[in-house]
């Protein structure tokens, strides 16, 4: 499938999407190729004296090849593209493993990171439960990445310009996708410590929605998604003064997983009150919906913003790949629009009510001990 918008512009955007995100490699082999592939899977040489920008980027659903060039330079880049994922250079294998591996120490540091993914850890199950850089990266052989390359069908192109992409599509045999797993969210708290001087805290609870989308959007609006004004932003910062910042947004437009998540940071003697704060705001909401106020200002924030979104051809683009992926149906992100526009009080408060199951919070709290 090529998504594409001719543009005037010589400059063109190519994405190639693969549906082999690290749920469907073993542990840490799909972050370990894409970063191989990124730093030594060609000659960069040759590349630089094009300024054609080559990015990688793998989540735990999708690998992402993306290439910026000159549409003069297009089928240089068309050949790159080949060579890069069907006979890459893999000398210098161990080098790029090592490097992995240093930044996954790195990572220790990061008391972020550490929050969230002990989160998903213990309310998913693997593969999905796994970070994308891995946990065994140690283990990763060679053969690995090569079995795990063979291993891509046909990708979903997006181009910003109309581009013949035979030459291409014919390295890659066709065949159905893999289905992708779904993972449920089980209710489960992790507590670590280590010496920190502020408490990390990440939560996530079941988000059950398979339509009405848009009306998700809203309340998330409301609840935790929308900055100032939102009910944990003024709840937590502005009343009690818990911390700078705090966020709850929701994943409902997934194949993966329907999820409510959050987080925060604050000082180590309100970690408790915190998170009973957030527990509060949050069954306050589901009991009591919100505002004929609240749904006014989230409407002409999220209207007013969309234009923001569309700006960019590579964002258009990549918009109608979702539509499709995602089986949204063409014009969905016009016609979700349409429906915040003309959603009732009633409507949304009926819809925050039936979804109770975000109450079944999961926390992960980071702090010193």
């Amino acid at each position: 499938m090529v998504f594409f918008e001719d543009s005037k512009n010589e400059l063109v955007h190519l994405n190639l999407i693969f549906k082999r995100g690290s749920i469907f490699a073993k542990d840490g082999v799909a972050n370990l190729l894409a970063h191989h592939l990124k730093k030594r899977g060609t000659d960069f040489k040759k590349l630089d004296e094009r300024a054609i920008q080559l990015g990688i980027n793998v989540t735990k659903e999708l690998f992402v090849v993306n290439m910026i060039f000159l549409r003069k330079y297009s089928k240089f880049a068309e050949k790159k593209l080949i060579e890069l994922l069907k006979n890459p250079d893999f000398s210098d294998f161990e080098k790029s493993k090592q490097e992995v591996l240093v930044h996954k120490e790195a990572l220790k540091n990061s008391n972020d990171y550490i929050a969230k993914t002990n989160l998903e850890k213990v309310i998913f199950d693997k593969p999905f439960s796994i970070p994308v850089i891995g946990e065994k990266i140690e283990d990763i052989s060679l053969q690995d990445l090569k079995n795990y390359l063979g291993t891509f069908k046909k990708p979903y192109i997006i181009s910003t310009n109309k581009l013949n992409f035979d030459a291409v599509l014919e390295n890659f045999e066709d065949g159905e996708e893999e289905e992708t797993p779904f993972f449920e969210v089980k209710q489960n708290n992790i507590e670590e410590f280590k010496k920190t001087e502020q408490s990390y805290i990440y939560f996530a609870s079941p988000f059950n929605v398979y339509e009405n989308f848009h009306l998700a959007k809203i309340a998330t609006f409301i609840l935790g998604s929308g900055g100032f004004g939102s009910r944990i932003m003024e709840e937590i910062r502005v009343k009690r003064g818990y911390a700078y910042s705090a966020y709850a947004y929701e994943s409902v437009i997934s194949k993966t997983n329907k999820t409510l998540r959050g987080h925060m940071q604050t000082k180590l003697e309100n970690t408790t009150d915190a998170i009973k704060t957030i527990k509060e705001i949050i069954k306050d909401f589901t009991e009591n919906g919100v505002t004929e106020e609240e749904l006014k200002s989230a409407k002409q924030f999220l209207v007013g913003s969309e234009p923001l979104k569309n700006e960019v051809l590579i964002q258009r683009l990549t918009r109608k790949f979702n539509e499709y992926y995602y089986g949204l149906g063409e014009g969905y992100y016009q016609k979700e629009l349409e429906l915040i526009e003309n959603t009732s009080l009633d409507e949304l408060n009926n819809f925050i009510r039936e979804h109770k199951e975000i109450n079944n919070l999961s926390f992960s709290i980071l702090t010193n001990g």
